[in-house]
């Protein structure tokens, strides 16, 4: 047991490293963003129509190829003898061709309305007519990377229902080195455009670099179209909800653009918000996928055996609690600072307010990340039960939340811009909830005593290290936008240190079961 669990520890932390690799490479290029457009014009249009055929693909097939894919490739079996892998990989192809389809004609619909869909995006009075063409035209280029995005996602999931974690974490990183190396070298000569058919290209390559783990693994694509294959008709029946079920976050960043569009500087605003859910989701999915990667394969093998999976839904949710608690802490204490070091330089430091609007955007978003981390974890776990239109329930509840709050804080009462991530917290809290209930009910044996009482451990050590963090931050009195990026990076090495070692302390003392597991490993 002991060395199913250090091998368990290996993987996942070699699945965060690269993940991590991955991501921090994506905020690289994001800050080479940040110092080249800032919070100009052609950020927001761009920032618009890149985030369009995304959410696309999010709401039309994005969770579907992972939620329902994975599920269904792995209840062939692993009985490599008994010719079933044959099977799986047909059906794969199958699944995969047909994704193609869907997503080739998703690209034409939205390069042809690629006007419409921006206008309904911006409907805000003080959105410029020339950021609106611009977005337009942008669109055009960008959408057919959703063809790409959904063969990359279908093959991701084979590589790791096969046992390949590390090739899917490190897959977006040639990618996104390709879009540093146009700002570097090409960017003051192609300018936006080109920047445009940069992130189209990234997504081939990030196809590309998946060729020779699939090779390795003995997949082979066949261009295969059998719609009356059970498997297919299998995975489209349980597709709808838990699309549905993967809309939150998506939705989220759409009714953010719509709402900040009827701002008084929209440009301003929308790039601040495309900067905060940056960082949060570098944070987040960084801590949060290389767990959920890791266990959600799992999780649909183990479907059917209670306690095995009772296991890896309380080692997963405790275990990515553990971690990002303290993280969420830190990153709330440290949000000036993090903006300051990470994008407050070139022209977003020459955008007047940038600065002050993407750090008071961070704070609630940096919470946020316990609620988004609890919500992609039981979505898996729902997934691998079948129980698909919880998921959905959830996600269409937070939505609602969400909408009707953004219109509220922005329309109605005429709050801040900065409002509208705090009603992405209270969304994302709400779908949390409704998940954690339907969890309370449907697998109940998951919540007994030595589970709560860990989890209450992990919140009250997190309490701790924000409370002794708040404190000493107060007593260096660091002014983040006016001080130098050494100052910056020192008082940010300082409370990390700090916080670390009192989180480390409060564990040990508090036993709890991470700690004692670490301790564990640490005498074999």
């Amino acid at each position: 047991m002991i060395n199913e669990n250090k091998k368990a520890v290996k993987t996942v932390s070699l699945i965060i490293f690269a993940t991590a690799f991955s991501k921090i490479l994506g905020l690289l290029r994001d800050i080479f963003m940040a110092y080249f457009y800032g919070g100009s014009m052609e950020n927001a249009a761009f920032a618009t129509a890149l985030r369009v055929p995304l959410v696309f693909f999010d709401i039309v097939l994005g969770a579907a190829v992972l939620g329902v894919f994975i599920p269904v490739y792995n209840s062939f079996g692993f009985d490599l003898k008994s010719g079933r892998e044959k099977e799986k990989d047909e059906f794969a192809n199958i699944f995969l061709n047909f994704v193609l389809i869907i997503t080739a004609l998703l690209a034409l619909f939205g390069a042809v309305f690629s006007e419409q869909i921006i206008n309904f995006m911006t409907p805000g009075p003080d959105y410029s007519d020339e950021a609106r063409r611009l977005a337009s035209n942008l669109l055009k280029i960008l959408f057919p990377m959703i063809i790409f995005t959904g063969a990359v996602y279908t093959l991701t999931g084979v590589l790791q229902s096969k046992g390949e974690f590390l090739a899917p974490a490190l897959v977006s990183a040639a990618s996104n080195l390709g879009i540093i190396a146009y700002f570097l070298f090409l960017n003051k000569t192609l300018g936006i455009y080109g920047l445009a058919a940069a992130y189209l290209a990234a997504w081939l390559i990030q196809l590309i670099t998946l060729v020779i783990p699939l090779v390795r693994k003995k997949y082979r694509y066949k261009f295969i179209l059998k719609l009356k294959n059970e498997a297919l008709i299998k995975a489209a029946k349980m597709s709808p909800p838990i699309m549905a079920g993967s809309w939150l976050v998506p939705a989220g960043m759409l009714i953010g653009l719509r709402f900040l569009s009827y701002s008084d500087e929209p440009e301003l605003y929308i790039a601040a918000f495309g900067y905060s859910t940056t960082v949060f989701l570098l944070a987040a999915g960084i801590l949060t996928y290389g767990v959920c990667n890791y266990i959600f394969p799992k999780l649909a093998q183990n479907a059917n055996n209670g306690e095995e999976f009772a296991k890896i839904v309380k080692g997963g949710l405790s275990s990515s609690l553990f971690v990002i608690a303290p993280a969420a802490c830190v990153l709330f204490a440290l949000r000036e600072e993090a903006v300051a070091v990470l994008f407050n330089r070139g022209e977003f430091k020459e955008t007047i307010g940038l600065a002050v609007s993407t750090s008071r955007m961070l704070a609630p978003l940096a919470p946020s990340m316990l609620m988004f981390s609890a919500i992609e974890i039981l979505n898996r776990v729902f997934y691998s039960k079948k129980l698909v239109t919880i998921p959905m329930a959830a996600s269409l509840s937070g939505i609602a939340a969400n909408l009707v709050l953004s219109r509220l804080f922005i329309l109605n009462f005429n709050f801040p811009p900065v409002y509208i991530t705090l009603a992405v917290l209270i969304c994302q809290s709400a779908a949390a909830f409704i998940l954690i209930a339907a969890l309370k009910i449907k697998i109940g044996e998951i919540f007994d005593r030595d589970f709560l009482v860990n989890i209450i451990k992990i919140v009250l050590n997190s309490a701790v290290l924000l409370i002794i963090i708040k404190i000493l931050y107060d007593i260096i009195g660091n002014s983040a936008f006016d001080s130098s990026l050494l100052k910056n990076i020192s008082v940010g090495l300082v409370i990390l240190i700090s916080g670390t070692a009192v989180y480390a302390l409060s564990n040990i003392i508090f036993k709890t079961n991470e700690s004692k597991a670490f301790f564990k490993m640490l005498k074999k």
